[in-house]
C-alpha cells in the first residue's frame, strides 16, 4: 500500500512544480503490471479497492534500476529508457569531489597526481591480472582507497611540511590494500601472490620489503617504513572460561585485519569479511565488537534462507528509539553495529530480488525505510553495518549496488606458520598449567603433536573432498578448534606419557574427522593416513605405547557424577559402567530396553563427550532405528542433563516452538538447569522451525522470543549473578551474559536421516546445522551388533528352544546383511532404491516373534484339539465293545423269539386259511340275505 499512499499524496499536492516518485530497485513483473495504466495514456492508478487516483500533468515516475531482465515489453514500451555507461562517468568526479574535501592545498596537488599515477593501472590489472573473492564494483575500490587514505593522511603521520613522498608510501599502502584486499588463494593459485608480482613489476617508486606478500607489512608511523605484522601481534593468553570456537589467538593476519576494521570503524564505513566456512570471520569480528567502548551497542542479525525483509527490519528496529519527528536511533549517543552473519543466505525470488538485502540498500542509499504500518519515513542515525559472508553458500554474491557499499576483506585459511602459531600457543598454556603439573616429556611433545595435527589437517582437506552426497566433508579451523578443545578436557593423570599424549591426539582427531565420515571405505583411508602421519612424525616411538584397543576417552571412567576424562581401559568395564547407568535410568526416568553391543556404547561416549564440550551440539545422522535417540537420552542421563522434546500437537506452529523455546532459556539461564533439546525429522512440522534452531546454533540470540517486559525481567533477575562475576552490570551485559549462560547450559542434539536430498538442502539453507555442530553418522549395524540385538530380544521369546536360539540370531544377522548387499545391487543395476534400515531388522526380529508366538499357539491349540478327538475316540471304542457285547446277548434273545414267532405265523397262517373260508360262506349268505330283501321290496311296494 506504500505505493498507492505516495501516489495518492502527490496527487492532492498543490502547486505547478514537477513531482517526482524515484523507483529505486529491481523491477517486478508482476507488480508493475498494475502499473500499466498508470504509464500510459490513461494515467490513472486502478486499486484493488476500485478506488481510482488520476495522476496530475506534473507528476513523473522514475524508475532507477540495475538491468532489463525481467521488464517486460509492456512496461520497457511505456517508458523512456536511459542507460547510465559505468565508464563514461568513471572514477574521476568522485575522487576529485573527495580531494576537494582536504584542507591542505599542497596535499591536494599531490594526491591528484598519485591517483593519475596509479588508478588506471590498477584498476586495469583488477579487470584481467588476478581474481577476487567476490564480485566487486570498480567503484566500490576508489570508495575504499579514499576513506584509508583520510585516515591515514592525519596531521601526525603527514605533517604539512612533510615530504612529497610520504604521501606517496601511505597511498601506496592504501592502494594495496583498497584493491587488494578481496584476493584470496584458490586452489590452484594465490591471487595474493599474483597481485603482489604484479604490483612489484610495475611499481618501483615505493619498494616493499622482499618476501612475502606486499600484505605482510605495515607503515611505521615514525620511520615511514615498512614492517612486518608479526612485529604487532599481540601475545595469547588462555582463558579456559571461554569455549576454544570463540577464542581468537592473533596472527599477522587477524592483526592487519584488525588494523583495518579500527580504521574503517572510526569513519563509520561498513566492513565486510569473506570467506569460506570456518576461516574465522565470525570470531574475528565478535572479537572485535566484544572489546568496543560503551559508545557503541552491537546487535548480532544472523542470516539464513527464510530470512524476509520484514523480519530483518523487526531486528534492525528493536534495538533503536523514537527520537525527534521521524527520527530514529540507537539509546543515548551510543552508535549501533549491526553484525550480518551469513549475508547471501536469504532466498533469491524468480526475479532475481533479495528482499532484505534492499532494505539494507534502501537505508544504504537514503539512510531510511518505512514503516510497514504507518507507511511513513524513518530516518535511522547512527548505524553501522558489518557483514560476514561464505562466497561457496547460498546465493554465492550479493547484489553490485549492494555490494558497492562494503569495503571487503577476504579471509582465507590460514597458512601452515600461522596454524602452528595459533594451536601450539593453545596447547602449550595448557600443558604449561601450574596447577595442572604435566610430566615434562609431555610438555616437550606439544610442537610434535601440533605439527601431526596439521599434517592431518592438510590430509583430510585434500583427500577428503565433499560431494553431492558427503556434502559436509568440508575440514576447516573449526575441526582443528575442536580437536584442540578436546585435549584441554585432560589432566595430568590422563597425560601420564608421550605415548599416552598421542593416543589422546588420535582419539580427538578420530571423534572430529572419522565420525563424520559416510562409510567403511572413507573410515578404513582415515584409519590408513592417521597411521602413516604419526609414523612420519613419531618415527622413533613404538606403535606399542600408543596403539591400544579400545580406543575409547570418556568423562565418566571413574563413574557417574565424577566427570573426569581418562581412557576407558576394556570393553567390559566401559559396558558395566553403561549398564548401570542404565538401570540407574530405568529406576529413575522410564524403561529402556537397550542392547549394549560395541558399536552402541561408542556412540554414547561420543554423544556424551560432546554433551560435556562448551557449547558442544551434535548432529547425529543415520537411518531411523539406529538409536539415536535412545542413547542421546542415556548420554543425556549420565551428563546430568533435563531431556526435552517437542510434542507435536494439530496446529503446532513456530510460536508454538517459539514458547517452547522461551522456557527452556529462562530455565537453563535462570536457574541454571542443563538442558537437553533434542529434535527429530519428525518434529520438524515445517521447515521454518529450522530458522529459530539455526539462530539458537549460531548465536544463541532468537529474535523477538521475548516480548519486552520479559526481556526486562530477565536482565534485572540475572543482574546480581553478573555483579558477581565482576561485570558491569549493565543491560548491553546482563543479556549477553544470560545467552551466554544459556548456549553453555543447553545441548541442542539434532537426530536427522540421510535419506533424500533433505539434510543437503537443509545444511545449504541453514548453515549452521553443519557449521555448529558436531557431526555424528551412524553407520549400518555391524554383523555383531545384528547378533547382539536379536540374541537379545529373541532370549525374550520363552517358545523358541535354547539350543536352535543362536542359529536363529545367526540366520537373522545373515538375511538382513544379504538384503543389504542385494539392494547396493539392485541399485547399481536398476537405479532404484530398496531401503534397509536398523528398524527394519527389529520390525524384522518383532515380525518373527509374533508369527513365531502365533504359531506355537495355533499348533498348540491344534494339539489339544487332536488329543481332545483322540481321548473321545477312545470312549467311543470301548463305548463300541460294550455295545458289541450287548448285541451278542439280545442276538440270541432275538433268535429265540424269531423261533416262537415263526412258529406262531404258521399257526396264524392256518387260521387265516379257515377265517378266509368262513369269510366265502358269509359273503354268499350275504348275496342271499340281500336279494330276499329286494324281493320283500318290491312285493310291499305291489
Amino acid at each position: 500500500g506504500l505505493f498507492s499512499v505516495l501516489i495518492r499524496e502527490q496527487a492532492n499536492m498543490g502547486g505547478d512544480g514537477p513531482k517526482w516518485m524515484v523507483l529505486d530497485g529491481d523491477i517486478d513483473p508482476m507488480w508493475i503490471e498494475s502499473l500499466n495504466t498508470v504509464m500510459d495514456d490513461n494515467k490513472v492508478l486502478t486499486l484493488a479497492s476500485n478506488e481510482r487516483i488520476a495522476l496530475t500533468p506534473h507528476m513523473r515516475l522514475l524508475f532507477e534500476i540495475s538491468n532489463l531482465r525481467t521488464a517486460t515489453p509492456a512496461t520497457v514500451s511505456r517508458a523512456g529508457i536511459l542507460y547510465i555507461n559505468p565508464q563514461d562517468l568513471g572514477w574521476n568526479p568522485y575522487v576529485t569531489s573527495w580531494i576537494e574535501t582536504r584542507e591542505v592545498e599542497n596535499e591536494k596537488a599531490v594526491l591528484i597526481v598519485l591517483f593519475d599515477k596509479y588508478i588506471p593501472p590498477v584498476l586495469e590489472a583488477s579487470r584481467t591480472k588476478y581474481k577476487k573473492i567476490t564480485p566487486i564494483p570498480e567503484i566500490a575500490h576508489i570508495q575504499m582507497l579514499c576513506t584509508l587514505l583520510e585516515s591515514l593522511l592525519t596531521p601526525v603521520n603527514v605533517p604539512p611540511d612533510c615530504p612529497k613522498e610520504w604521501y606517496e608510501i601511505y597511498f601506496v599502502f592504501a592502494c594495496v590494500w583498497a584493491f587488494g584486499s578481496c584476493t584470496f588463494q584458490d586452489q590452484l593459485v594465490d591471487w595474493r601472490s599474483e597481485f603482489t608480482k604484479w604490483w612489484c613489476n610495475e611499481f618501483k617508486a615505493v619498494k616493499f620489503p622482499s618476501g612475502g606478500h606486499v600484505f605482510n607489512y605495515y607503515i611505521d608511523p615514525e620511520t615511514k617504513r615498512f614492517l612486518p605484522w608479526t612485529d604487532k601481534v599481540a601475545k595469547f593468553e588462555l582463558d579456559t572460561d571461554i569455549p576454544l570456537q570463540s577464542t581468537l589467538v592473533n596472527t599477522a593476519e587477524t592483526t592487519r585485519v584488525r588494523y583495518f576494521l579500527d580504521l574503517l570503524i572510526d569513519k563509520r564505513k561498513p566492513v565486510m569479511l569473506v570467506g569460506g566456512a570456518g576461516s574465522g570471520k565470525s570470531v574475528l569480528i565478535n572479537e572485535k565488537l566484544n572489546s568496543m567502548s560503551d559508545n557503541f551497542a552491537v546487535t548480532n542479525v544472523p542470516f539464513n534462507f527464510y530470512t524476509t525483509s520484514e523480519m530483518l527490519q523487526k531486528v534492525l528496529e528493536k534495538p533503536l528509539e523514537k527520537k525527534a519527528g521521524r527520527n530514529y536511533g540507537p539509546p543515548g549517543s551510543k552508535v549501533m553495529i549491526y553484525f550480518l552473519d551469513d549475508m547471501n543466505m536469504p532466498e533469491v525470488d524468480k526475479y532475481g530480488t533479495v528482499q532484505p538485502h534492499t532494505l539494507i540498500r534502501e537505508w544504504m542509499d537514503y539512510q531510511h525505510w518505512y514503516d510497514r504500518t504507518k507507511l511513513t519515513l524513518k530516518e535511522i542515525h547512527n548505524i553501522i553495518f558489518f557483514s560476514c559472508m561464505n562466497p561457496t553458500a547460498g546465493s554465492f554474491t550479493i547484489d553490485s549496488r549492494l555490494q558497492r557499499h562494503f569495503s571487503v576483506f577476504a579471509l582465507s585459511f590460514p597458512g601452515p606458520e600461522a596454524l602452528f602459531h595459533i594451536f601450539n600457543n593453545i596447547l602449550s598454556q595448557h600443558l604449561s598449567s601450574h596447577t595442572l603439573k604435566f610430566p615434562t616429556a609431555v610438555i616437550k611433545t606439544t610442537d610434535l603433536i601440533t605439527q601431526l595435527a596439521l599434517t592431518m589437517h592438510s590430509k583430510m582437506s585434500s583427500v577428503f573432498l565433499p560431494t553431492a552426497i558427503k556434502f559436509h566433508y568440508i575440514f576447516n579451523l573449526r575441526d582443528l578448534a575442536n580437536i584442540y578443545q578436546g585435549m584441554l578436557f585432560c589432566t595430568n593423570e590422563c597425560l601420564t606419557t608421550p605415548g599416552r599424549f598421542v593416543r589422546l591426539w588420535m582419539h580427538e582427531a578420530t571423534r572430529v574427522y572419522c565420525d563424520k565420515l559416510v562409510d567403511h571405505k572413507d573410515q578404513d583411508t582415515f584409519a590408513k593416513l592417521m597411521a602413516e602421519n604419526i609414523k612420519k612424525v613419531f618415527a622413533e616411538m613404538p606403535e606399542s605405547e600408543y596403539i591400544e584397543k579400545p580406543l575409547i576417552f570418556c568423562h565418566f571412567v571413574e563413574g557417574l557424577g565424577d566427570p573426569k576424562y581418562l581412557p576407558m581401559p576394556s570393553w567390559a568395564a566401559l559396558s558395566k559402567l553403561l549398564e548401570e547407568a542404565m538401570s540407574q535410568y530405568n529406576d529413575l526416568v522410564g524403561a529402556m530396553n537397550l542392547v549394549l553391543f560395541e558399536d552402541a556404547m561408542s556412540h554414547i561416549c561420543r554423544i556424551n563427550r560432546i554433551m560435556e564440550a562448551p557449547r558442544g551440539n551434535a548432529l547425529l545422522v543415520g537411518v531411523g532405528g539406529s538409536g539415536k535417540q535412545s542413547l542421546s537420552r542415556l548420554s543425556a542421563f549420565i551428563s546430568g542433563l533435563d531431556p526435552f522434546q517437542v510434542q507435536l500437537k494439530k496446529g503446532y506452529s513456530m510460536l508454538d516452538l517459539k514458547l517452547d523455546l522461551a522456557g527452556l532459556y529462562l530455565k537453563a539461564g535462570l536457574k541454571n538447569v542443563s538442558i537437553m533439546f533434542l529434535m527429530t525429522d519428525s518434529q520438524v512440522a515445517d521447515e521454518r522451525f529450522l530458522v529459530l534452531i539455526n539462530d539458537m546454533l549460531a548465536s544463541g540470540e532468537i529474535p523477538e522470543l521475548f516480548p519486552d517486559d520479559e526481556v526486562d525481567n530477565i536482565i534485572s533477575t540475572i543482574g546480581p549473578e553478573v555483579k558477581g562475576a565482576g561485570i558491569p552490570d549493565t543491560r548491553e551485559n546482563c543479556w549477553k551474559y544470560f545467552i551466554s549462560k544459556v548456549r553453555k547450559l543447553i545441548k541442542v542434539i539434532l537426530c536427522f536421516s540421510p535419506v533424500g536430498s533433505t539434510l543437503r538442502v537443509r545444511s545449504r539453507k541453514f548453515p549452521a546445522i553443519v557449521n555448529c555442530t558436531s557431526i555424528n553418522w551412524f553407520m549400518e549395524w555391524p554383523q555383531e551388533a545384528l547378533v547382539s540385538v536379536s540374541s537379545r530380544f529373541l532370549s525374550e521369546i520363552d517358545v523358541l528352544p535354547l539350543q536352535i536360539r543362536k542359529s536363529v540370531s545367526l540366520f537373522m544377522a545373515y538375511v538382513h546383511t544379504s538384503v543389504n548387499i542385494m539392494s547396493q545391487a539392485y541399485l547399481e543395476n536398476e537405479r532404484r532404491y530398496n531401503y534397509t534400515t536398523p528398524k527394519s531388522f527389529l520390525e524384522q526380529i518383532n515380525l518373527y516373534s509374533k508369527l513365531l508366538k502365533f504359531t506355537v499357539k495355533d499348533c498348540l491349540a491344534r494339539s489339544r484339539r487332536l488329543q481332545n478327538g483322540l481321548k473321545k475316540l477312545v470312549g467311543c471304542s470301548d463305548q463300541v465293545e460294550g455295545l458289541k457285547s450287548q448285541l451278542a446277548e439280545q442276538e440270541k434273545i432275538i433268535l429265540e423269539k424269531t423261533k416262537a414267532a415263526t412258529e406262531l405265523i404258521k399257526i396264524v397262517g392256518k387260521e387265516q386259511d379257515k377265517v378266509a373260508k368262513e369269510q366265502i360262506k358269509v359273503a354268499e349268505e350275504e348275496r342271499k340275505v340281500k336279494i330276499m330283501e329286494e324281493d320283500i321290496m318290491v312285493k310291499q311296494k305291489i
